[in-house]
C-alpha cells in the first residue's frame, strides 16, 4: 500500500508541475509580455489563450484563398499575408501578435529597420530560430554577429560596389 501511494505521489507532483508550467507558458507569459510591450506603447490584437491569433489570420487567409494577383503588380502582402494589411493601420506600424503562445514583433517602419539591420552594438543578436534554416544557409555573412560578421561582410562589401554593380547591369537585363 505505501509503494502504491508513493507512485501515486509522484504521477501527482508531476502532473502538477506540467499543470504549472502550461499555466506559465500559456496564460502568464503572455499577459506579462503584453503588459510591458503595452506600457512601452507596442499594441497589437489580443492573445487568446492556446491559440493566439492564428485563428484570425486562417480566417484572414482563408478570405483571400481564392483572390488572383495581378501580372503587373508584385504587391503579393495582402494574399500571403492579409493580418498585415489589416493590423498595421489598427495598432500602428510596430505591434506584437502571437504564433500560439510565442510572441511575434513585427516592425513595419522603414527607421526602426534600418536601425535594427545596421547594429554594430550586438543590441540585437540575429535569432537562429529553425536549426535547419541556419544549417542550409551556414556560417556566412547571414547568421553571424560580432566579428565573424564584420570580417564577412569586409570580404563581400567590394562584390557590392555601385561601379562594379553598374557594370554587371548589362549582364542581368533580360
Amino acid at each position: 500500500m505505501g509503494l502504491l501511494w508513493m507512485v501515486a505521489a509522484a504521477a501527482a507532483a508531476v502532473l502538477a508541475s506540467w499543470a504549472f508550467n502550461a499555466l506559465v507558458y500559456l496564460v502568464w507569459r503572455p499577459r506579462a509580455i503584453t503588459r510591458q510591450l503595452r506600457a512601452q506603447g507596442v499594441g497589437g490584437p489580443a492573445y487568446k489563450f492556446f491559440a493566439g491569433n492564428l485563428g484570425e489570420i486562417k480566417r484572414l487567409l482563408a478570405g483571400t484563398a481564392g483572390a488572383v494577383l495581378d501580372v503587373g503588380s508584385h504587391d503579393f502582402v495582402p494574399r500571403v499575408q492579409p493580418h498585415f494589411r489589416k493590423w498595421i493601420p489598427i495598432h500602428g506600424r510596430t505591434f506584437l501578435y502571437w504564433f500560439g503562445a510565442r510572441p511575434t514583433l513585427c516592425v513595419a517602419d522603414v527607421n526602426t529597420v534600418k536601425q535594427v539591420l545596421s547594429d554594430r552594438s550586438g543590441m540585437y543578436p540575429k535569432n537562429i530560430g529553425n536549426p535547419h534554416i541556419a544549417r542550409l544557409l551556414g556560417k556566412g555573412l547571414v547568421l553571424t554577429n560580432g566579428d565573424d560578421w564584420k570580417r564577412h561582410r569586409k570580404v563581400v562589401h567590394p562584390a557590392f560596389n555601385m561601379d562594379k554593380l553598374k557594370v554587371r547591369d548589362v549582364c542581368f537585363v533580360f
